[in-house]
Order: C-alpha cells, then sequence, then structure tokens
C-alpha cells in the first residue's frame, strides 16, 4: 500500500510537469466582462463604495474614477460626483445613494463668508435634513479650537424635516479661522461635521463722500462713518464754484472711473446738483467696479441722477410728528433696533422693477401728502445697476432729530452704509472653491480682475489681463499656471495642497495688484453632504439608468447586464499558464519523497 501511495504522488508530479511543458490550449464559452467607471463626490461613504465595487467585481472590471473608454458609470452616494461633465452623454449611468428611510441628521450645507472683519460680527447658516427623530429636539453648535462659540437648538416636529440655524462668530484675532459646524439630536449616533474656513483681516471699508453743494444731511452720515474705525473716509464738499473743502485726496471729479474705483461705496450729498458727467462717472463705477452709491436726499428735486433710478412719480409728506423709519417688508433688518426719525419724507409712489425697501414708515394719522400715501412708505430702497447697487434716502430732515433717545442716526447710517460696501468685489476676486485641504488634495481656484484693472488711466489704452498665481510654503514660493477662463480678467486654475499640514497662502498678482489668501491643510477634513438624490435619479433616468437605495445594490448588477446584453464568446486559454499549479506539484512531490524516507527508502 505504501508503494503505491509514493508511486501515485510520483505520478502526479510527473504528470504536472509534462502538462506544464507541453502547455496545451483549451477552449471554452466565457462570458464577457465590460469595463465599469465606479464614480463618487468626496463625501461619499467610502464603504458603501468598496462593497459596490465587490458586488460588481466578478462579472465586471471595474475602474475608479471617470474612464470614456467604459462601457458604463455607476455613482455612489448621494450627490452628483465632481467629474460628471467628463462622462460622455452616450455612457449608460446608475446610481447606488444612502439607505432609505435611515434615522439620523444631515448636514446638507453650509453657508459662510471667505473673508470677515475683525471685530465684526459674522452670521453662518447651516441647513439640515433630519429623517426619523420626530418629537426629539436637534441641537446646532459652532466651535472654534474645540470650544463651542455659539449653539442653536430646535424642535423637530415631522418624521421627515429641512430645517436652517442661524449661528453667529465674532473673531477678536487676525488670521486663518479653521471653524467646525455640528448637528446631533443628542442619542449615540455619530453628529454630522463640516468643516469651514474663514480669513479673518483688519480691513476698512473706503468710503468717498461727495456734494456739489452743502448738505446738512452728508454732514452729519459723514461724520457718523468717520467716528467708525470700520471706515476710511475721503470727502469732497464744493463751497463755491473754485473751493471745495477736502479730506484726504478725494478724486477731482467723479468720471475719474480708475481713481474712483479705489472706493467701495461712494455717499453723495445733494444729489440733484450732480452733473452729466457725474452720473456718467457713478454709473461706470456701478457697472464695472461693482460698488455702492448711496444718495442722500434732502429735497426731492429732479436732475441728471434721476437716470441711476429711472424716472418716476414720487410722493411726499410732511409731519408734525417724527415719524419712525425701520426694518421694512420680509428685509432681515426689521428685527433689528436701526432707525432714525424724520417729519419730511419723499419717496417713490412705485418702486422700479427690481428694487425693493430697506426702510420704510407708516403713515401717520396727521400726515399732510402731497399725493395719495401707500399703506407702508419705502423711505430708504435699493436698486440694482449691473454689479452694483443704488441705495436712495427720502428721509428729508432725519438730521434734526439724530440726538433723540428714540433714534440711532449714527448705527442706522453705519449699518446701511457697511452692508453696501461690504457686497463691492474687489479689485482683484478670488475664489477658492475649497481653501481647506486633506494633504495632496486638489481645488479649483477662480481670479477675477475688475474692468478697472485692465485699462491703462494714463494712455488710455486697455491692458493684457495677466495674472500670476504661487502657493507660499517653507520651501519657496510654488508657481502655479492660470488659464484664461470666459470673460477677459477671469482665470481658473488647480491647486494642489502639499503632504504636509499646515496654513499656506496663496499670493495673486493681477496687473500690478497683489492680495492673498490662507489654504490649510490638514489630515482630517468634513464637508457638508448636501442630499442630489433626486438629481441622480433625474441624471441616471436620462441616461437610461436607475438610481436605488443602499439596501438594493445588488440590483445594479442586474440592471447593467440588461442594459448591456452581456454575452459569451469562444474563448482559448491555457489552465497550465497559472502560477497555482506549483502548489499541487510541490505538494506532490514533498509527499512522496517525505514517504520514501519514512519507511527508508533512499
Amino acid at each position: 500500500m505504501t508503494v503505491q501511495l509514493v508511486q501515485l504522488f510520483r505520478g502526479l508530479g510527473i504528470a504536472i510537469a509534462i502538462a506544464g511543458v507541453i502547455d496545451p490550449p483549451v477552449t471554452s464559452m466565457r462570458r464577457t466582462q465590460p469595463t465599469v467607471a465606479l464614480v463618487s463626490s468626496d463625501a461619499a461613504d467610502s464603504s458603501l463604495v468598496d462593497r459596490v465595487e465587490r458586488e460588481l467585481a466578478p462579472a465586471y472590471t471595474i475602474v475608479r474614477g471617470p474612464f470614456e473608454g467604459a462601457a458604463a458609470v455607476v455613482s455612489v452616494g448621494d450627490r452628483l460626483p465632481g467629474a460628471i461633465d467628463t462622462i460622455p452623454a452616450s455612457m449608460p449611468a446608475f446610481a447606488v445613494t444612502s439607505a432609505t428611510g435611515a434615522p439620523g441628521v444631515r448636514l446638507s450645507g453650509v453657508r459662510a463668508p471667505a473673508r470677515v472683519m475683525l471685530d465684526s460680527r459674522a452670521s453662518m447658516e447651516a441647513r439640515l435634513q433630519v429623517e426619523g427623530r420626530r418629537g426629539r429636539t436637534v441641537d446646532v453648535t459652532l466651535s472654534h479650537g474645540g470650544v463651542v462659540i455659539d449653539r442653536v437648538t430646535r424642535q423637530i416636529a415631522t418624521g421627515e424635516e429641512t430645517m436652517t440655524a442661524a449661528l453667529t462668530f465674532a473673531p477678536t484675532a487676525e488670521g486663518a479661522a479653521a471653524l467646525t459646524l455640528s448637528a446631533g439630536t443628542g442619542d449615540d449616533r455619530p453628529r454630522a461635521t463640516a468643516d469651514v474656513l474663514v480669513d479673518i483681516r483688519r480691513t476698512r471699508w473706503a468710503v468717498l463722500a461727495f456734494d456739489r453743494r452743502p448738505s446738512w444731511m452728508s454732514t452729519f452720515v459723514r461724520r457718523a462713518l468717520e467716528s467708525d474705525p470700520r471706515f476710511v473716509v475721503t470727502s469732497r464738499v464744493i463751497t463755491s464754484r473754485d473751493l471745495s473743502t477736502d479730506t484726504g485726496r478725494p478724486p477731482g471729479s467723479l468720471d475719474d472711473l480708475p481713481s474712483l474705483a479705489l472706493f467701495d461705496a461712494v455717499v453723495i450729498g445733494a444729489p440733484e446738483e450732480l452733473t452729466d458727467r457725474d452720473v456718467s462717472g457713478l454709473e461706470a463705477f456701478l457697472r464695472r467696479r461693482g460698488g455702492a452709491v448711496c444718495l442722500l436726499l434732502d429735497r426731492r428735486a429732479a436732475g441728471p441722477y434721476d437716470r441711476l433710478i429711472g424716472p418716476m412719480a414720487w410722493s411726499a409728506a410732511a409731519t408734525s410728528a417724527p415719524a419712525p423709519i425701520a426694518g421694512a417688508g420680509d428685509d432681515d433688518r426689521k428685527d433689528r433696533p436701526e432707525r432714525i426719525l424724520a417729519t419730511e419724507l419723499a419717496w417713490p409712489s412705485t418702486l422700479p422693477p427690481g428694487a425693493h425697501a430697506l426702510f420704510s414708515s407708516e403713515p401717520p394719522s396727521n400726515a399732510t401728502a402731497t399725493t395719495t400715501n401707500a399703506p407702508a412708505r419705502p423711505i430708504v430702497w435699493s436698486t440694482a445697476i449691473g454689479g452694483g447697487r443704488v441705495i436712495v434716502s427720502g428721509a428729508l430732515d432725519a438730521w434734526r432729530l439724530r440726538d433723540t433717545a428714540a433714534a440711532s442716526f449714527d448705527r442706522f447710517w453705519r449699518t446701511v452704509i457697511a452692508d453696501a460696501a461690504a457686497g463691492a468685489p474687489p479689485v482683484v476676486e478670488i475664489d477658492v472653491e475649497r481653501p481647506l485641504l486633506a494633504p495632496g488634495a486638489s481645488t479649483e481656484v477662480t481670479v477675477t480682475l475688475r474692468d478697472e484693472t485692465l485699462a491703462d488711466s494714463e494712455a488710455g489704452r486697455p491692458l493684457r489681463a495677466s495674472v500670476r498665481i504661487a502657493l507660499d510654503t517653507p520651501a519657496g514660493p510654488v508657481p502655479v499656471r492660470a488659464w484664461p477662463d470666459g470673460p477677459p480678467g477671469r482665470f481658473r486654475a488647480t491647486v494642489r495642497a502639499p503632504e504636509t499640514p499646515g496654513l499656506y497662502r496663496l499670493s495673486i498678482t493681477g496687473n500690478g495688484t497683489q492680495v492673498d489668501t490662507p489654504v490649510v491643510v490638514q489630515s482630517d477634513v468634513t464637508r457638508p453632504s448636501p442630499d442630489e438624490r433626486a438629481l441622480i435619479t433625474a441624471w441616471t433616468a436620462s441616461r437610461g439608468g436607475i438610481t436605488v437605495p443602499a439596501e438594493r445594490s445588488r440590483e445594479i448588477g442586474q440592471a447593467l447586464d440588461r442594459k448591456l446584453s452581456i454575452e459569451t464568446q469562444r474563448t482559448t486559454w491555457h489552465p497550465m499558464r497559472s502560477a497555482w499549479w506549483i502548489v499541487p506539484f510541490a505538494l506532490a512531490l514533498g509527499t512522496e519523497w517525505w514517504s520514501r524516507r519514512r519507511h527508508g527508502q533512499a
């Protein structure tokens, strides 16, 4: 029996060796394996992506990321993949989203300013989607360096609810502040979090006050701004034909756009005295610079400035008792304490298209009106011209009542001008898609040079727009190539984060103007997770595919089989070329040798 066993293993080893030398071909019918591209957003659950890949791998060749040569694409997660634009329109699309009805809180979006002035208050908004938590409360916190700086609690009224939570942040030091928004219901489920980067600067708004004649209204508004360290006020008041009182170095006229473009806002007293050239300069400032112009009326009279607000019918009223002017309509100012008083009012009978009231006044019972009064009179209102804003004040004598306890004249106008100036875009505008990055990750950067940076103020010739971008690192600046993108003066670049976590600065030089913005690299970055399942369903349906929740992910393979019409084909293959044959070959020879040694055979 032992001899037969030895001979059996010896014969098996010799047979494997002979088959390996001959290498016989084998012909069979095999199922083809089309290539499938597996894509996902940054916020997708990595475990779900891995699971879908394992389920499809036996029947398909899986390629992570977009691939033009793929037979189909499968998206995983509740967001459209970032590379959706690179996927051919003819490619069938399928998707796997998160599990349906899973209870929890999703932080679907965050709205936060990229830059905040030091010692100011920044508002942030968190958008939440809550499922399966009816009757509970959701707790939303904003923290900096692990310390909670604001908290909001909301009651969950239904089983599936979308809500917003407003939080505030008051910075006390300059630099890049990494903030964390967190939301949860207080149970053992993990909280939804999102990281936000805010650039805190000690910047000041540049304001030009320009009066063609002395105006008490403009004088006291200017004094209110000059006493606020957030503003740098330059002024010119023309007191006679060849005489003016200047503060700082104001432009000689309002039609000097290169000089006017240095300001974020222009405050005009006695606007009816403006000339046609003044109005043309202000219009160019609004359209090209995107700044703000505030017209402070102290009497209603027609003039060239009507071109900025449009021809319209005006109403006027004089009251014996001061009329309060406070927040109007649905504007968020209605709950704020800023208000002024006036006894002489002027307002448009009908606001021009696109305009909206900022502050309004209810008509008092003892008003003497020259025209029919509306129930709510828009006294301070705003309209848009190009990328800029025009703010018109019809509180003609509000300066007379500025010191009463019921009014907050200085704070009122500081708030109005600050909001207007903050909306003016910088001369060189930087938009970093994701300033908070993981090591080695990439982000898109868009640089926009305003129109006035593209003109030669001395020769009047257009300059060729140019921009230089560099990422400042401890080893020195790393140049970043920028490409023209869209209209003149707009550039796009892709910045790759260094592998070492830390704070870096992205420097941009455009036509002589240099600015910078922070880029923070940290090992763990969390982002909002918007729910785009409806968009994903429409996207896959338009491409002949389906969208299924995570618990039905196996249906994707069946749908792919039907869509791609998988066929079998005759294939010739060589089984002996597999490296695994070395295992039985070594086992057979080893067992034969061990058996002979055990029984004393040579």
